[in-house]
């Protein structure tokens, strides 16, 4: 019974370590969730946040750094510790790390473009203030026991304040960058015929070049659906000469064979609107600008990583 409620107590811990954790940006829904009740006794007042981002330790000599951001540093026993993190939490999760090198080049690299994003919401005038931060602590507090959180996972009241603080910049920069993102746009309703073999993509070529109609032939390749792909906005396709094709055809105009590293497509468009986008083809397009946003930054960034 014991051990039940040891497992219990750890998985409830380590969702909130997720929640703090390292791949909460880049790859996470671009959506923010309700605000529970805060219990305002639920915690300790966390020590006073430092002047950055990053948890630092006041000193005439700057710690040593794993990574300098745009004259931002991210302090190395900071870094550290948060790789010790992130191999506890994929252990937490069943994922084994045998590479610790790939380790910390994720959690690095993490950590840089949280501090990107960071820097994006303060360049646009996003102030996070300290009593957000704290607000947000009393929240997780009356969830779960933060001390303990804390101790399990090696968290310092400021090396918590701080970090908190850095993602809940970041995410107010990610949220930015979704809201971009409109609800209408330009679609095209598509079917495909898909092929694994050249041979099989010419001998549908042949059959809908001699007037056999394309829905016919797409369900001698796809029986289930037919081939049917559904509205679909640009940047949604994973394959993109599919959809450069999709998008310069005309309604009721079907491409030519096009080779992907997964076979040969031939796509017809069958209708051309504007409408509204769903639910899984919006999330994918901010995920999509997330991500260009981050490699954007990254290009003209001024990144100097002091690790091997």
């Amino acid at each position: 019974m014991e051990s039940m409620h040891k497992q219990m107590r750890t998985s409830k811990l380590f969702r909130w370590l997720v929640l703090f954790g390292l791949t909460i940006f880049v790859l996470s829904a671009c959506t923010n969730g309700g605000t529970p009740e805060v219990d305002e006794t639920a915690s300790p007042t966390m020590q006073e946040s430092t002047s950055t981002a990053i948890p630092q330790t006041p000193s005439a000599t700057p710690p040593p750094a794993a990574a300098i951001v745009n004259g931002e540093r991210i302090p190395l026993a900071f870094f550290e510790s948060e790789v010790q993190r992130y191999l506890i939490a994929q252990e937490a999760s069943g994922q084994m790390i045998e590479d610790d090198a790939a380790a910390r080049e994720v959690v690095l690299n993490d950590l840089i473009d949280q501090v990107l994003l960071a820097q994006g919401a303060r360049a646009a005038g996003i102030t996070i203030t300290d009593a957000e931060v704290q607000t947000r602590l009393d929240e997780l507090a009356s969830e779960v026991d933060l001390a303990a959180w804390m101790a399990e996972w090696g968290y310092s009241d400021v090396e918590l304040f701080d970090s908190l603080k850095l993602q809940m910049e970041a995410a107010s920069q990610r949220d930015r960058i979704a809201a971009e993102i409109p609800d209408m746009v330009e679609q095209v309703e598509l079917r495909q015929v898909f092929a694994y073999t050249e041979e099989g993509a010419n001998s549908a070529r042949v059959s809908l070049n001699s007037g056999r109609d394309f829905e016919e032939v797409a369900l001698v390749y796809d029986p289930v659906t037919g081939g049917y792909l559904g509205w679909v906005p640009r940047g949604y396709l994973l394959i993109p000469a599919v959809e450069t094709a999709a998008f310069d055809l005309q309604v009721g105009e079907h491409s030519e064979i096009i080779e992907s590293e997964i076979g040969f497509h031939i796509v017809m468009v069958l209708d051309r609107a504007e409408r509204a986008l769903s639910q899984d083809a919006k999330l994918t397009l901010q995920r999509k600008a997330l991500q260009d946003w981050v490699a954007d930054q990254r290009g003209i960034a001024t990144i100097e990583v002091l690790i091997d």
